[in-house]
């Protein structure tokens, strides 16, 4: 199925923001500042979050994607580890519960360890994948079969910076 623009069904977010590049270069490299940077979530507990939020999003194409990031960099999306459930939690909560639950989810991701700091560094992924979700979501995009190539962690580095700059964007 096309979707706005007349996007091709195998087109990926690279065609997007190709298309619209008013905003594109700066989005990349905000993108890349919340994921890459050195913080107290690793880039694969990052991953494991923009996949939750993708989930929570209905973002098959993002899921795809962040999953398979999440694995480069060490961190299993199949059985997620019970450390990552209560920081998952609080993530799924900002986007669909209520303030109380929000709350409650943030004391509980606090008592199970962690930090103010890492909370925070979920929030931002959460935050700019709910508008990138937006975006894939608005031109259809589609997962790619399940056989396609996989990234390694060396491919990964800087990734968002390096689409701006393939792009012409930056």
């Amino acid at each position: 199925m096309a979707g706005i623009g007349g996007f091709p069904d195998d087109a990926a977010l690279s065609d997007v923001l190709k298309r619209f590049p008013a905003n594109s270069g700066m989005m990349l490299r905000l993108l890349n500042d919340i994921m890459c940077r050195p913080g107290e979530l690793s880039r694969g507990e990052r991953e494991l979050v923009a996949a939750q939020v993708s989930r929570l999003n209905q973002t098959d194409y993002c899921v795809f994607h962040h999953n398979r990031f999440a694995e480069a960099f060490d961190t299993k999306t199949d059985t997620i580890d019970e450390k990552y459930l209560p920081l998952l939690d609080y993530v799924s909560c900002l986007l669909r519960g209520t303030d109380g639950e929000v709350q409650s989810a943030l004391e509980t991701a606090q008592d199970a360890g962690w930090s103010q700091q890492a909370i925070y560094e979920a929030v931002e992924v959460s935050g700019i994948f709910s508008l990138i979700n937006s975006l894939v979501r608005t031109a259809h995009l589609a997962p790619p079969a399940s056989d396609s190539p996989r990234l390694t962690k060396d491919e990964l580095e800087n990734s968002y910076l390096n689409m701006a700059v393939r792009l012409g964007l930056d």
